[in-house]
């Protein structure tokens, strides 16, 4: 093993790894662990809801990688446990004050309705939602509480 392998590997180690979930539709969920330092109750841990056929934010003229069809909103460590209660009790979560959006949990009979706001300004918003089996609910509530060990690991 060469010097750059091991600093590839250990990279590897060292990168909150994300969770996915992808629908029968073609929507994919995804939790991304917060990756940076932050002050305490600040770290985030992202929620990305990806759909071919939502239009993003490049209608409105802000482009990039994830620009298209993709909404995504940051939780902070101080909303998550609530956010993971709300799933795991089977009850309804929003918070409509997160820096660039809102997010949206609500269970219904085919399963957990997940809708994130992504906003960059007046009348400059995208929303993007997708039902999760009730079979998710359970290994989502996991995934967003692994993600917030990491983002409160990463917190001073």
């Amino acid at each position: 093993m060469d010097f750059r392998d091991a600093i590839n590997i250990l990279a590897a180690e060292l990168t909150p790894q994300p969770w996915d979930y992808t629908a029968s539709d073609g929507a994919t969920l995804r939790v991304i662990p917060a990756g940076l330092r932050e002050t305490a109750g600040y770290a985030e841990v992202l929620i990305r809801i990806t759909r071919a056929d939502a239009t993003g934010l490049c209608e409105f003229g802000i482009t990039g990688p994830n620009s298209r069809g993709v909404a995504e909103v940051g939780v902070t460590t101080t909303g998550l446990p609530a956010l993971i209660e709300a799933l795991t009790e089977r009850t309804a979560w929003e918070d409509t004050g997160l820096v660039f959006g809102a997010l949206t949990v609500v269970p219904d009979a085919e399963g957990v309705m997940v809708r994130v706001t992504e906003i960059h300004g007046r009348d400059q918003e995208v929303t993007v939602s997708t039902v999760l089996p009730d079979a998710q609910r359970l290994p989502l509530a996991s995934a967003l509480r692994r993600a917030l060990d990491v983002a409160r690991g990463w917190e001073d």
